[in-house]
């Protein structure tokens, strides 16, 4: 099965709930106010119950409990609930399976990991703050692409993987002849993602490619904390041009990083209130 057919088979994917469709539409219209959005948001009660249960967790560390949507926006910006949305409504779209190769599970949970630590080097480092926890969240999404649109393929490829310790993307290449980045960043093409996450999903592998994204380049270096890298090896680890242009140092970023359990628990929670 080449790419293209993958492509077409988009519509097997679980179709995404209104007020999830008009999160991913704000990114790219400046004229969809945040109270507007968050009155929507507040009309989907499941969708709701979820992103206030995670934004009154310990992780946020809030004084009193958020009541409402509008609340939430309020006291912890629109940019946060807006990621918290997403991630809600994506999660229950593409809930755990049983029995199948691809852990969903352990996917949502290293997402989660890798989108928290991006944000939290965009508010470091002051950039591309907006959509920093969303492109961390969906950088892998093409995992979820291939798991839905080609089940058995992708199990086949995994049990491969698993078996060499090489590469995932060295066997999905070897077996389909391209890979979950190319399918995940055209599968975000075509649902009008906002160029600068389709960049991320497509190049986070390759922070330095070429026009050079900030937020691609904070994936990168989430995903290498998310697996545990840290201090200077970390540092002196990433390409020179990323480190240039972001002007890394550990110092700064430990600083900025939140702490492993409460990350983690925040995240089971996460998926903990999925239906």
């Amino acid at each position: 099965m080449d790419k293209k057919a993958i492509l077409d088979r988009l519509h097997q994917l679980p179709a995404m709930p209104r007020v999830v469709q008009e999160v991913l539409a704000s990114f790219n219209d400046e004229r969809i106010g945040s109270a507007v959005l968050a009155h929507k948001i507040a009309l989907d009660q499941g969708l709701s119950a979820k992103v206030l249960q995670v934004a009154n967790s310990s992780f946020y560390g809030l004084p009193r409990e958020i009541g409402s949507i509008q609340e939430a926006v309020t006291v912890l910006g629109f940019d946060t609930v807006r990621s918290l949305v997403l991630s809600a409504g994506f999660m229950r779209a593409f809930p755990a399976a049983a029995g199948k190769g691809f852990d969903r599970d352990a996917y949502w949970l290293r997402s989660f990991r890798v989108a928290t630590y991006t944000e939290a080097l965009a508010q470091c480092l002051g950039n591309e703050r907006s959509m920093s926890f969303s492109a961390g969240m969906f950088h892998d999404v093409g995992q979820l692409v291939l798991d839905v649109c080609m089940p058995e393929q992708f199990a086949a490829v995994l049990a491969r993987q698993a078996a060499s310790g090489l590469d995932l993307i060295e066997c999905e290449r070897a077996e389909l002849g391209f890979d979950h980045a190319e399918i995940g960043a055209d599968m975000a093409r075509r649902w009008n993602f906002p160029a600068k996450l389709e960049h991320a999903i497509r190049y986070w592998r390759a922070p330095a490619h070429e026009p050079f994204e900030a937020v691609t380049a904070m994936v990168h270096v989430a995903e290498e904390l998310a697996r545990g890298a840290d201090g200077e090896a970390l540092i002196d680890s990433l390409p020179a041009t990323l480190r240039d242009r972001l002007q890394l140092s550990w110092p700064q970023l430990e600083e900025c990083l939140p702490q492993q359990q409460q990350l983690d628990a925040t995240a089971r929670l996460m998926l903990a209130t999925q239906d």
